[in-house]
Order: structure tokens, then C-alpha cells, then sequence
């Protein structure tokens, strides 16, 4: 009965430590949507709504933060309709093509029937035109997928719903897989994006970490 109990002790001290580990993780983390106004946004407002507890996209356009970003780690939970596509911008300028000026983070439906032509790097999660995300991880459409997107340097790494699809140091890449050019992706910080192309994506609980 003894080891028991000692054992019991040992248990629920490592479930309190875990526990007070990941609250002190969730303070570090800054909301950037509250959930009710685009409060903190800037850019094409009137593209998007805010319904149900989040931002989704309508008539689209780039709605950007209002801060720039360097180093960070980004977590969102995202829903993509069938045949959906949008993106993620990070360490954009406000102007420009942000696939290339900064840095585009793919957001599509990527099993639908008419992507099925698409190159590796335009599918889910990938950096576009850069670095192509592994697939098989999203949810079916119209469910909501966590998602995080973590910078420090030039070390990039993607997770979704729990998968880690990219990881990656973009710092020596010369040439990029779409043969274009991408003057943006070595930018040290930029602003975050959502990147709308009309389709209804929506995202919440979108939150950040300065690293």
C-alpha cells in the first residue's frame, strides 16, 4: 500500500508540473484576435467578417497585423471549405505579392479535385514556391485544423494538427523550387497576413509568441 501511495504522490506531482508547465506556456502566448472585432487589424477590413468567434474572409484582400514580427510562434485553428484557398503571410511588407515579398504559408484544400494538378509547394502548408509541406494531415473540409507556424531565423517549422510538415532552414536557399524569385523570404521581420482569394476561410484563437 505504501508504493502505492508513493507512487500515486509521484503521478500527481508530474501531472501538476506538466499542468503548471503548459500555463505558464499559454501566458507567453498574446491573442491577436479577440474574437468579436478586427481590433489590431489593418489593411482590407471590409473583406472580412468576424462570425461565430472568427475572422472570415469574404470579398478578401491581405489583412494584416498591425505590428511586424521576426522571430515567433504563431498558433491559429483554421477551416477550410471544400475547394478553399487562402494563405498566411509572415514577415510581409504591407504592399506587394506576399508570396514574395515576404513569405506565403499555404492554405488550401489541398485534396480537392480541381488542385490535383498543383506542385507540391502550392498545397497545404507549404512555403509557397519555396519549400513543399508534407500532406495526408488536414482534417476533411469544413472542420477546423489547429495549426502553428513557428520562425527563428532562418529555422521555419510548420505543425498540423499535431504533425510537424516542415521543417526547414530557408538561410542558405539561392534558388527556390518554382524558379521565380522571392526577394522577400530572407526579410528579418515582417507583418503577419491572411492572405484572402475569395474563398471563406476562417480562422480563431489566433495567438503569438515573441521568440
Amino acid at each position: 500500500m505504501r508504493y502505492i501511495c508513493l507512487l500515486s504522490l509521484l503521478v500527481l506531482s508530474i501531472a501538476t508540473t506538466t499542468l503548471a508547465a503548459e500555463q505558464a506556456e499559454k501566458k507567453c502566448f498574446v491573442c491577436l484576435f479577440d474574437g468579436k472585432t478586427l481590433d489590431g487589424w489593418q489593411g482590407s477590413v471590409k473583406g472580412y467578417a468576424v462570425e461565430d468567434g472568427a475572422i472570415v474572409c469574404r470579398k478578401g484582400g491581405n489583412l494584416f497585423t498591425e505590428k511586424e514580427y521576426g522571430d515567433f510562434v504563431l498558433r491559429f485553428e483554421v477551416k477550410i471549405p471544400a475547394g478553399g484557398n487562402n494563405g498566411v503571410g509572415i514577415r510581409t511588407p504591407l504592399k506587394g505579392d506576399a508570396a514574395y515579398v515576404g513569405m506565403e504559408i499555404q492554405i488550401i484544400d489541398s485534396g480537392a479535385e480541381k488542385y490535383k494538378n498543383l506542385k507540391p509547394y502550392q498545397l497545404h502548408a507549404s512555403i509557397y514556391g519555396v519549400v513543399a509541406a508534407e500532406q495526408g494531415h488536414l482534417k476533411p473540409a469544413g472542420e477546423w485544423n489547429c495549426q502553428e507556424i513557428s520562425c527563428k531565423g532562418g529555422k521555419i517549422k510548420i505543425t498540423v494538427n499535431g504533425v510537424v510538415v516542415v521543417d526547414t532552414d530557408i538561410t542558405d536557399i539561392k534558388e527556390t523550387v518554382d524558379g521565380r524569385k522571392h526577394p522577400g523570404l530572407h526579410n528579418k521581420k515582417g507583418y503577419i497576413g491572411l492572405l484572402g482569394h475569395g474563398s471563406p476561410v476562417a480562422y480563431r484563437n489566433i495567438r503569438i509568441k515573441q521568440q
